[in-house]
Order: structure tokens, then C-alpha cells, then sequence
């Protein structure tokens, strides 16, 4: 699955089970409500209707909707913010999920890997020092949230059952690292795309 965040106004033609991403910067304060705007937008250019028209559904917990279709094909949108970052994420026709993380020093990595991430991964983030493990811990995590968000499941510690519902054959997660943005921080970013909801 190849995908790169676009800018707001780029809006390049949807493809069925592909997964568009826009990348949205501005402070942290406003950054949801200008993240949910811009979603309303792509939207209603996408639809042909006007965004006040596009009902979008948040309910805490659980991953936005929206109830309209493209071409036929139910939409799937997912959300992440994390400082001074948004990611929006819309796909017609497959669930997908999507997450921001800041990659910065995270002195208690172990504890919080053997709750969520599980032991190949506290084996994997052992073996890196310093700045490239928390690089890895951050796209780990990532990942994870992505994985959830396109599965339907809320945050919950590792469990032998729950990796198997989020590692499914179906699932198909691409992650990649962003930085050089104005703020000076960096992200890492995963993107999830569940091909048989």
C-alpha cells in the first residue's frame, strides 16, 4: 500500500480500497477543529455537496463516520493528532485507520511496550539505544493505534487474542517517519487498511 500525506487543497481522484491522507499543520488548540473543516471539505468536493450538508458522526471513543457513499462504495474516514499535527484519511470500499505519534525520548518504553506492544517488540526495542529506538518505539505505536482504529477496537494491553485480531491476514499497515516541518518535532505515521470489512 503506497500513500503519502498531501496537502489541504490537493485533491486527487479517489480510488476504490485506496486510501487518500492530507496532512493538515497549524496549533495545537485549533488543529481539531481545523481538521474536522478540512474533512467536511474534501468531503463535499468529493460528493458534490456542500460541507454544512456533509453530517459527519463523533461519538468519544470511537472512530468518526461519515453516512454517505462514493460511487456506490461506503466511506471509511479515520483522524490523528498528536502537537501541532493532524492526519485525515478517507478510503471508499475498505476499513482503515490512521495515527500520528511524536517520536520524542520516552524514558519508561519498556513498561508501557510489555502492556501494549508485546514481547517481540520489547525484545526488538531492547536491542536499539538511544534516539533510533525511540524513533522505532514511535512507529510501533503508531502502528498499533492505526491498527486499532481500523479494526474497531479501543486502546487495551496486549493480549494473544488481540494480536491475532490485529495482525488478521486482511490488514495491511504501511508506516513511514516525517519531520523537517516548522515546528522542528517529528512524527512517526501508520496507516492501516483492512481490505475484508
Amino acid at each position: 500500500m503506497q500513500w503519502a500525506p498531501m496537502a489541504p487543497d490537493q485533491r486527487p481522484a479517489l480510488r476504490a480500497a485506496q486510501p487518500a491522507v492530507w496532512v493538515l499543520q497549524g496549533p495545537g488548540q485549533h488543529l481539531r477543529a481545523g481538521a474536522r473543516d478540512l474533512l467536511r471539505a474534501l468531503l463535499a468536493d468529493y460528493l458534490g455537496t456542500a460541507p454544512e450538508k456533509t453530517r459527519l458522526h463523533f461519538v468519544p471513543g470511537q472512530a468518526p463516520c461519515v453516512d454517505l457513499h462514493w460511487q456506490g462504495l461506503p466511506l471509511s474516514i479515520s483522524m490523528s493528532y498528536s502537537q501541532d499535527l493532524a492526519l485525515i484519511a478517507i478510503c471508499p470500499g475498505a476499513h482503515i485507520g490512521i495515527d500520528v505519534t511524536e517520536i520524542a525520548s520516552m524514558p519508561d518504553w519498556a513498561q508501557v511496550a510489555k502492556l501494549y506492544l508485546g514481547v517481540e517488540s520489547i525484545a526488538r526495542l531492547a536491542a536499539i539505544d538511544g534516539m533510533p529506538r525511540d524513533r522505532v518505539f514511535a512507529l510501533e505505536w503508531a502502528e498499533l493505534e492505526a491498527r486499532c482504529k481500523c479494526v474497531g477496537l479501543g486502546l487495551q494491553e496486549w493480549s494473544p487474542a488481540r494480536h491475532k485480531r490485529l495482525h488478521a491476514d486482511s490488514i495491511e499497515v504501511s508506516t513511514m517517519a516525517l519531520g523537517g516541518l516548522r515546528s522542528g518535532l517529528a512524527y512517526a505515521l501508520a496507516l492501516a487498511r483492512d481490505s475484508a470489512r
